[in-house]
């Protein structure tokens, strides 16, 4: 970490002493694959908005995917890069993988990218999907370099959270109901607001993925109230209004919607636009937070939170049991048994919530037995490999009914 902290340092410094004669990229397309100097390998895809221009300092978002896929990390920023003329970067080389691993990738990138662009180091962003917001988050609570974050799909790796009372960045965190981590992103925000870190949840309908183009301009229309309100970008009323006007329309149709939850968390993002002097939104999140709907959401929420934890936790234990001596003992018996059940509850419930809930735990074995075999081939675990190439086939058998 404080290597980390030295080449981000680094990154500030290097900005200031930015060359304008250094070679333009074409603007409004994504360049895929730019060659990172002193490296045998590595690359990085970049967008410059079409409003770029290289005289003035510009905002960036540095982007990680948990796949290395530079181009398709990018591609769900450029509605907001073009309404806020961010610059994108994103690595083709880190990946989900070793952390110390990853953070020198993502040190080099930073050092090459403060040296080929004339970058704003009070508009410093960084964001990441699954493991690469793990890492994003990692970055982030490492320096002082980043005014805001952008989570999507997972948190903080657990020694990050504890190092959130010396953060002084603004965090977006988006998440779909069917995403395996779906809980940990509602109790990570849970988590910020008890270390009083200024955040926002948005929550769509889907599963394990980066954000549509739309959801993610969202994310940037919030961090933009807080540039405005931290004085690092000059305050636009037209802008806020937009803002406000989209937040309350969405809102209301969720209310329309019987979504009640979600809805008081667009409602609460419109009154806070307004350092919360807006009384007609006070008035109707408290008429929601009073209705029988709302009330029999949570409980449902909260039911479905204790049930699902339950059942992942057996799953988790199971499998260290078995990965600590990389055999099942009982041909796999637990699992086939326990994959039924979780297809026949799916099957036989007409609750989207329960749905929901499936779907998030059979997401989160998959990923797990996935992520186990890549970590053992790695380090030659032979056993442990073979261990989950067998259970994977057993999942797939359950995938396929």
């Amino acid at each position: 970490m404080k290597k980390t902290f030295l080449n981000l340092f680094i990154l500030l410094i290097s900005i200031y002493s930015y060359s304008q004669e250094k070679q333009l990229l074409p603007k409004g397309v994504i360049v895929d694959s730019v060659k990172i100097a002193n490296t045998a390998n590595e690359s990085y895809a970049v967008y410059l908005p079409k409003q770029y221009r290289r005289e003035v300092p510009s905002a960036i978002v540095f982007i990680f995917d948990p796949g290395g896929r530079g181009k398709v990390g990018i591609e769900p920023f450029i509605l907001a890069a073009e309404t806020y003329k961010y610059i994108l970067v994103c690595s083709n080389n880190s990946k989900n993988g070793p952390t110390d691993v990853n953070l020198e990738i993502a040190n080099r990138l930073f050092e090459s990218v403060s040296t080929e662009y004339n970058l704003n180091p009070s508009e410093l962003y960084i964001s990441g999907f699954s493991g690469g917001a793990r890492l994003a988050g990692s970055m982030a609570v490492s320096s002082v370099a980043f005014q805001g974050v952008i989570a999507c799909g997972a948190s903080f790796n657990e020694v990050d959270k504890f190092a959130l009372q010396d953060a002084s960045f603004s965090y977006v965190g988006m998440v779909g109901d069917k995403d395996m981590n779906y809980q940990e992103m509602i109790q990570n925000e849970e988590w910020l607001n008890k270390m009083m870190l200024k955040n926002t949840l948005f929550v769509n309908h889907k599963a394990h993925t980066w954000p549509s183009q739309k959801e993610m301009l969202r994310a940037f229309d919030w961090l933009e109230i807080q540039a405005f309100k931290n004085s690092i970008r000059k305050s636009n009323e037209t802008t806020i209004k937009r803002i406000y006007d989209e937040n309350l329309k969405i809102a209301d149709s969720l209310k329309g919607n019987n979504e009640m939850i979600t809805a008081i968390a667009e409602y609460d993002r419109c009154y806070a636009i307004y350092d919360s002097k807006d009384e007609k939104i006070k008035t109707t999140i408290e008429s929601i937070k009073k209705s029988k709907e709302y009330k029999a959401q949570i409980a449902k929420r909260d039911e479905i939170s204790v049930l699902e934890n339950e059942i992942t936790n057996s799953l988790l234990n199971q499998f260290d049991k078995e990965l600590e001596v990389a055999k099942s003992d009982d041909d796999f018996k637990f699992w086939k048994t326990e994959l039924k059940k979780l297809d026949e509850r799916k099957a036989k419930s007409k609750d989207i919530a329960i749905k929901n809930m499936v779907d998030r735990i059979q997401s989160m074995t998959r990923a797990l037995v996935y992520e186990t075999a890549n970590e053992s081939k790695r380090n030659f675990k032979n056993d442990k490999l073979l261990y989950c190439e067998e259970l994977k086939k057993v999942i797939q058998l359950y995938d396929k009914k």
